[in-house]
């Protein structure tokens, strides 16, 4: 496999990992009638403990591809490394961001079985909340850059 090859395959994998963690995101925090009405056969319940697995299955593949980039960079220069320094830099912030919602969901699942110990209030809540809101700007902000050096990446075959 060629460095070109294999930047586009850690490109899209990562992409497919994006994908998985935005579903989470989306079904935790978007705004439904029937996650606010608590309506018998209209109330939809959230599974914060199916979110918990997913997310640690999501952080495994982020750390295993986070290693696997950083070996391929001594492999590559110039523009592809760039590239490649970049896409590590966003492999951690999107690692970063993804153990911040696993603190945010797993409280709400705590709180969700009405644990004794559970004291997560919504001072706990809106504090990590806005950790979690931080991480996803900082992975965002490396994720417009990478695509910009995605695009200007010569002889890339995207569909490779």
């Amino acid at each position: 496999m060629t460095n070109n090859e294999q930047i586009v395959e850690f490109s899209w994998s990562m992409n497919d990992l994006l994908s998985q963690y935005v579903a989470i995101h989306d079904d935790v925090f978007k705004t439904s009638i029937r996650h606010a009405i608590p309506i018998p056969g209209i109330f939809k319940v959230i599974d914060f403990n199916a979110h918990l697995e997913k997310i640690e299955n999501i952080n495994s593949r982020l750390e295993n591809y986070d290693n696997k980039i950083k070996f391929f960079a001594k492999n590559v220069n110039g523009q592809e490394r760039e590239y490649i320094d970049l896409l590590s830099k966003y492999t951690k912030a999107l690692i970063e961001t993804v153990s911040r919602l696993k603190v945010v969901v797993s409280a709400l699942y705590d709180k969700s079985q009405n644990f004794v110990n559970s004291n997560y209030d919504w001072k706990n809540y809106k504090s990590d909340l806005a950790k979690y809101d931080q991480s996803v700007q900082n992975y965002m902000a490396f994720g417009g850059r990478l695509n910009e050096l995605f695009e200007k990446l010569d002889n890339i075959n995207i569909n490779a």
